[in-house]
């Protein structure tokens, strides 16, 4: 009897501790992510394709529909992004590109993952 009562104890507290942990994996929460900001540049073109550089690079890894949470792989998409936009332009652009992630359902959850000042 003193037996069956430990095992259900020790039931009981795994079932409590299982419950209150969180893992990211297993929500049900969706995201997408946008790229924004203000560029400017001397040339013909200015800053005008910066956005959609980081545009392409997010949607090459998540896609264009609604994701998990994927802030690491999108950082090191758009970390490449900005890595050959320096290399390339240097300093003939000038501004701020800012990487949020929208929680799908809740407008006031935006958060800024990463920015980039040229």
């Amino acid at each position: 009897m003193m037996t069956l009562a430990a095992v259900v104890c020790c039931a009981m507290i795994s079932t409590v501790f299982t419950s209150c942990s969180k893992d990211d994996s297993d929500s049900n929460d969706f995201y997408y992510y946008r790229a924004n900001g203000s560029i400017s540049g001397t040339g013909g073109l200015g800053g005008l394709f910066v956005i959609t550089d980081y545009t392409t690079a997010i949607e090459s890894v998540v896609g264009t529909e609604l994701t998990k949470q994927e802030d690491q792989k999108v950082i090191q998409a758009c970390d490449a992004v900005y890595a050959k936009h320096k290399a390339e332009y240097g300093s003939t652009i000038s501004g701020t590109v800012v990487i949020n992630r929208h929680k799908l359902g809740d407008d006031n959850d935006v958060k800024v993952i990463k920015e980039y000042q040229y």
